[in-house]
């Protein structure tokens, strides 16, 4: 590399790279390959073998071996396999418990080969020892236009790019890079399935790191990460390092959805507010009853937002969300309602209520001319959120009216009242973790990236 160029840039960070990127989506990860123990007590059955991680149809950690024990006979080992329990073991260390999916003989040679997946946790090394960071690859995350880090590039040049994004909170700092081919790996997930496209490095501030307190860590992050994906993400393959030596590995499975393309509330170039939403989070995460809400309003939120493809269902899946946020914001912690007051008002004035609180506007938006016609057209609905209401009852009963009532409302009416629904669950969200960034309106109209971008109502200019 010329000496002159590597000067030039030596302020700018350097990437930061996952020892498992990916060339091609849903590409198999070795982990070990060799001989492991499949151990029952005191019972010991040796394989010869591969252990993997595999995408499809979900992510998880297979092995695959043939026995090579030579005191035991077939039909032994054959049925003390069948009928007990095993963990699988590396050079001493458990690996994790297993279950086994296939047994097979070959009648030429009178071996047995086994098939099977490991259950839960997943870890290839020693997680005793404390750590000073850990390294992790990201699937299917969104593209996040960064901070600027380098890399050298194939003709041994730098290569500079706007990657990099920070989170930091009290006790943890996490640092993300899209990885520099992110738009090829991105392409090859239009087919559907998994690639890495960032990786990450976790420190703690103070102190060294204990994989028994990465658990919430990493839990907490995955919510977060997948709140701005809009579908669910997490890190994976968590590499333990002390004095640049990976201890151990984590390969255990995590909840990620397959890709596929939905509208998300961040923008397209800016990750203003980022880290600061990502310590309102964290805050609100340190109470049990707090954490327990942004959890189950996140998972309703990403189940309606990936399920754009049948509008109705999404519709019904909002309005949990909505019931929850009303619920645990607007009568737990504003107080604004006491007793049964707080439940004996109509659905719709609850998410009046709550988009009050937000300085949101229950009024159709401009851009969503079927839904206005829809309710121009009906003089019993009187805005957005009556006429999400309505249509969402008209969904859920199942009484011959309804279903009649339903039937008649046209699709492109029941689509933007479905993303008008979760407009609603994205403002109220970002307004609970004090977003002070643009977020994207979804319900703005904007046909071209960069439009659509707007500071939340709850700001005061």
């Amino acid at each position: 590399m010329n000496h002159d160029l590597k000067d030039a840039f030596k302020d700018i960070p350097d990437m930061i790279v996952s020892a498992f990127e990916m060339q091609q989506s849903n590409q198999r990860i070795d982990i070990f390959e060799g001989q492991f123990i499949l151990k029952h007590n005191e019972k010991l059955i040796e394989v010869e073998g591969l252990i993997y991680f595999s995408w499809l149809p979900n992510p998880e950690v297979k092995f695959r071996g043939k026995v090579i024990n030579e005191s035991d006979d077939v039909v032994s080992i054959d049925l003390f396999i069948t009928e007990h329990k095993f963990e699988l073991v590396i050079d001493e260390l458990v690996f994790g418990d297993i279950s086994i999916t296939s047994i097979s003989h070959s009648n030429s040679s009178n071996e047995i080969n086994l098939e099977g997946r490991i259950l839960d946790t997943a870890v290839f090394g020693d997680k005793s020892t404390p750590v000073t960071k850990v390294r992790f690859a990201i699937p299917n995350l969104r593209e996040f236009q960064g901070d600027f880090v380098k890399a050298v590039n194939n003709e041994g040049g730098i290569t500079r790019g706007s990657n990099r994004i920070v989170f930091e909170n009290n006790d943890f700092l996490i640092t993300i890079d899209k990885s520099s081919n992110f738009k090829e790996l991105h392409n090859a997930l239009k087919q559907g399935g998994y690639v890495n496209l960032y990786s990450g490095e976790l420190t703690k501030k103070q102190g060294t790191i204990k994989f028994s307190e990465l658990g919430d860590v990493v839990y907490c992050f995955t919510t977060f990460l997948t709140f701005l994906n809009g579908r669910r993400c997490a890190p994976f393959f968590l590499a333990g390092i002390h004095e640049e030596e990976v201890l151990w590995t984590d390969f255990s499975e995590r909840r990620v959805d397959q890709y596929k393309y939905v509208i998300t509330w961040p923008p397209s170039h800016s990750i203003e507010g980022l880290d600061e939403l990502w310590k309102s989070f964290c805050t609100l995460w340190k109470d049990d009853n707090d954490k327990d809400f942004i959890t189950s309003a996140i998972h309703w939120y990403v189940e309606a937002n990936g399920n754009s493809d049948y509008a109705e269902g999404a519709i019904v899946m909002s309005q949990i969300a909505l019931e929850l946020i009303y619920n645990w914001f607007v009568i737990e912690k504003k107080k604004l309602l006491i007793g049964k007051d707080g439940e004996n008002i109509s659905a719709s004035n609850k998410i009046r209520l709550l988009l009050s609180q937000v300085n949101g506007n229950s009024e159709v938006p401009v851009a969503f001319t079927n839904l206005q016609s829809f309710v121009g057209d009906n003089e019993d609905i009187s805005d957005g959120a009556d006429a999400f209401v309505q249509i969402r009852n008209a969904i859920v009963h199942s009484q011959e009216g309804k279903r009649k009532k339903l039937a008649k409302i046209p699709v492109p009416v029941i689509v933007e009242t479905y993303q008008l629904s979760i407009w609603y669950i994205e403002l109220s969200l970002l307004y609970v973790l004090k977003f002070k960034g643009k977020y994207f309106n979804r319900c703005s109209g904007a046909r071209w990236n960069g439009e659509g971008e707007e500071t939340a109502p709850y700001i005061k200019e």
